[in-house]
């Protein structure tokens, strides 16, 4: 009975607190290689997005890693490749929801590739869509954007990502030495 009740309490246990940083660096590295995205950014992203639990369900019905939006990156993804998922659960499989992620992070930076904090406005494209990014990206390329953000949660959001990327650059960094 005692180890049945143990094996109930670790299925219902909080599986992100089993996850580790380093989780599905193989698959994340070459769906960024093929985005030409620093795999560090994606893991960035990945962290604060679902601490890498590859199950996870968001509030407003984000799949997966990379928490993708089914009326959102997955159409916008779905448009572009021609392509449909029969089943919502096929968005939890790590290739397709790295690819669908890593894609529409790509098309935003690929967009403000030109601006100082083109991150931070791919970032807000991917966490509060594009009509938000283009309303508070700066006037000039070489403007700050984060003084432009309306909503306190996608703020916090873009300066969590970017200290955690900046974390990975440095821990990149001190291994090399």
């Amino acid at each position: 009975m005692a180890v049945l009740l143990a094996a109930v309490l670790f299925l219902l246990f909080d599986r992100r607190m089993t996850m580790d940083e380093t989780s599905f660096s193989d698959e994340i590295k070459i769906a960024a290689k093929k985005y030409e995205i620093d795999p560090d950014f994606v893991r960035a992203v990945i962290w604060r997005e679902s601490r890498f639990d590859p199950w996870k369900r968001g509030s407003k019905g984000e799949y997966g890693l990379m928490q993708i939006l089914p009326g959102g990156s997955v159409a916008d993804w779905s448009r572009v490749h021609h392509r449909r998922f029969a089943l919502k659960s096929e968005l939890f499989d790590v290739g397709i929801n790295l690819e669908i992620g890593c894609w529409y992070l790509a098309e935003g930076l690929k967009k403000y590739r030109h601006y100082r904090c083109g991150r931070e406005l791919a970032l807000i494209r991917y966490n509060s869509g594009p009509s938000r990014a283009e309303a508070w990206k700066p006037e000039t390329p070489d403007g700050d954007v984060m003084g432009n953000i309306k909503i306190r949660s996608t703020k916090e959001y873009v300066t969590k990502i970017m200290a955690k990327y900046r974390q990975y650059q440095r821990e990149k960094g001190d291994r090399r030495q």
